[in-house]
Protein backbone atom coordinates (compact mmCIF):
# COMPACT_ATOMS: atom_id res chain seq x y z
CA UNK A 1 0.00 0.00 0.00
CA UNK A 2 1.31 3.56 -0.69
CA UNK A 3 0.83 6.80 1.09
CA UNK A 4 0.52 10.28 -0.97
CA UNK A 5 1.27 13.67 0.81
CA UNK A 6 0.91 16.89 -0.65
CA UNK A 7 0.63 20.54 1.30
CA UNK A 8 -0.30 23.63 0.56
CA UNK A 9 -0.87 26.98 2.58
CA UNK A 10 -3.60 29.21 2.97
CA UNK A 11 -4.21 32.94 5.26
CA UNK A 12 -5.95 31.85 8.27
CA UNK A 13 -9.13 33.61 6.83
CA UNK A 14 -9.14 31.82 3.67
CA UNK A 15 -8.56 28.45 5.36
CA UNK A 16 -12.21 27.42 5.41
CA UNK A 17 -12.96 28.03 2.24
CA UNK A 18 -9.44 26.69 0.74
CA UNK A 19 -10.19 22.79 2.83
CA UNK A 20 -13.97 23.09 1.78
CA UNK A 21 -12.72 23.11 -1.99
CA UNK A 22 -10.14 20.64 -1.52
CA UNK A 23 -12.70 17.88 0.51
CA UNK A 24 -14.99 18.83 -2.36
CA UNK A 25 -12.76 18.27 -5.18
CA UNK A 26 -9.65 16.62 -4.40
CA UNK A 27 -10.43 14.06 -1.80
CA UNK A 28 -13.73 12.97 -3.27
CA UNK A 29 -12.29 12.30 -6.66
CA UNK A 30 -9.89 10.76 -4.97
CA UNK A 31 -12.02 8.64 -3.13
CA UNK A 32 -14.18 7.75 -6.53
CA UNK A 33 -10.64 6.34 -8.24
CA UNK A 34 -9.89 3.00 -9.05
CA UNK A 35 -7.31 1.54 -6.10
CA UNK A 36 -8.17 4.59 -3.60
CA UNK A 37 -8.04 2.84 -0.12
CA UNK A 38 -8.81 6.28 1.82
CA UNK A 39 -9.07 10.05 0.82
CA UNK A 40 -8.52 12.99 3.86
CA UNK A 41 -7.75 16.43 4.07
CA UNK A 42 -5.92 17.58 7.14
CA UNK A 43 -5.16 21.22 8.54
CA UNK A 44 -3.31 22.77 11.40
CA UNK A 45 -1.89 26.28 12.00
CA UNK A 46 1.59 26.95 10.97
CA UNK A 47 3.46 30.46 10.65
CA UNK A 48 0.48 32.47 11.28
CA UNK A 49 -1.32 30.28 8.49
CA UNK A 50 -2.86 27.89 7.61
CA UNK A 51 -1.26 24.09 6.69
CA UNK A 52 -3.40 22.17 4.38
CA UNK A 53 -2.36 18.43 3.81
CA UNK A 54 -4.65 16.23 1.30
CA UNK A 55 -3.40 12.85 2.58
CA UNK A 56 -4.13 9.58 0.60
CA UNK A 57 -4.33 5.86 0.67
CA UNK A 58 -3.79 3.55 -3.05
CA UNK A 59 -3.43 -0.05 -3.13
CA UNK A 60 -0.17 0.48 -5.40
CA UNK A 61 2.30 3.30 -6.94
CA UNK A 62 1.00 2.75 -10.66
CA UNK A 63 -2.83 3.99 -8.78
CA UNK A 64 -1.41 7.13 -8.18
CA UNK A 65 -2.96 9.88 -9.61
CA UNK A 66 -0.49 11.12 -12.57
CA UNK A 67 -0.26 14.57 -11.37
CA UNK A 68 -1.04 17.52 -8.38
CA UNK A 69 -4.67 18.37 -9.03
CA UNK A 70 -4.76 20.24 -5.50
CA UNK A 71 -5.03 24.09 -6.16
CA UNK A 72 -7.14 27.14 -5.47
CA UNK A 73 -6.58 30.99 -5.82
CA UNK A 74 -6.12 31.45 -2.23
CA UNK A 75 -2.83 29.31 -2.21
CA UNK A 76 -0.11 31.52 -1.05
CA UNK A 77 2.10 28.17 -1.73
CA UNK A 78 1.93 25.07 -2.42
CA UNK A 79 3.47 22.00 -3.36
CA UNK A 80 3.51 21.03 -7.06
CA UNK A 81 4.91 17.34 -6.77
CA UNK A 82 3.30 14.87 -3.97
CA UNK A 83 5.30 12.63 -2.06
CA UNK A 84 4.36 9.03 -1.87
CA UNK A 85 5.25 6.80 0.35
CA UNK A 86 5.87 2.77 0.69
CA UNK A 87 3.61 1.58 3.86
CA UNK A 88 5.16 -0.91 5.88
CA UNK A 89 2.84 -3.27 6.92
CA UNK A 90 2.78 -3.72 10.78
CA UNK A 91 3.96 -7.78 10.15
CA UNK A 92 7.25 -6.73 8.12
CA UNK A 93 9.85 -5.02 10.17
CA UNK A 94 10.74 -1.76 9.10
CA UNK A 95 14.41 -2.50 8.63
CA UNK A 96 15.59 -6.23 8.06
CA UNK A 97 17.57 -7.62 10.04
CA UNK A 98 21.41 -8.18 9.39
CA UNK A 99 21.77 -11.58 8.67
Amino acid sequence: MVARMWRGWTAADSADEVAAHLRREVAARHAEAPGNVSSVILRRSSGGGIELMSLSMWETFADLPPEVTENHRLFVARETIAAAWEIVPASQPAVAAAA
